[in-house]
């Protein structure tokens, strides 16, 4: 029995469809076990990570707040792509340089005591040697 030519034109589109539907979730499968083998590979993360079904894509609204930061603290690229990033490794950053400023601070501040404690120590010692008090007054 041979089928009509509309059935079998409807039959391989209905076949196309099955295979790109197929396609699209071998892909969407890779990509996830991908993220998932990424996060796993972050240590005390593996045992965070919810369960998800065959060929749907990892859902970030189920991690938990912990699971959230260490992805953000070891990958800020993946918390970026997975819409859980909060701005830490910014923050981070920001911190850091303004530490760096502090300490050049301290250090430019620091240099300047010390030359003028170097200063009044040279101004006592001529004031001992020339026979007058530490802080230039006369003995009376």
């Amino acid at each position: 029995m041979e089928l009509p030519f509309f059935l079998l034109l409807i039959m391989s589109n209905l076949d196309d469809v099955l295979r790109g539907a197929f396609v699209q979730q071998e892909q969407e499968e890779t990509k996830s076990k991908q993220i998932e083998d990424r996060i796993k590979s972050y240590e005390g993360a593996g045992a965070l990570l919810p369960s998800r079904q065959y060929g749907k894509p990892v859902n970030p609204e189920k991690f938990g707040l912990t699971l959230r930061s260490i992805i953000e603290r070891n990958d800020p690229q993946l918390a970026a792509f997975l819409g859980i990033s909060t701005g830490y490794h910014k923050r981070k950053e920001e911190e850091e340089l303004a530490l760096e400023e502090m300490k050049k601070n301290m250090l430019a501040k620091t240099e300047e005591l010390r030359q003028k404690n170097m200063s009044q120590k040279e101004f006592r010692e001529r004031n001992v040697l020339r026979g007058l008090r530490a802080d230039g007054g006369r003995f009376y």
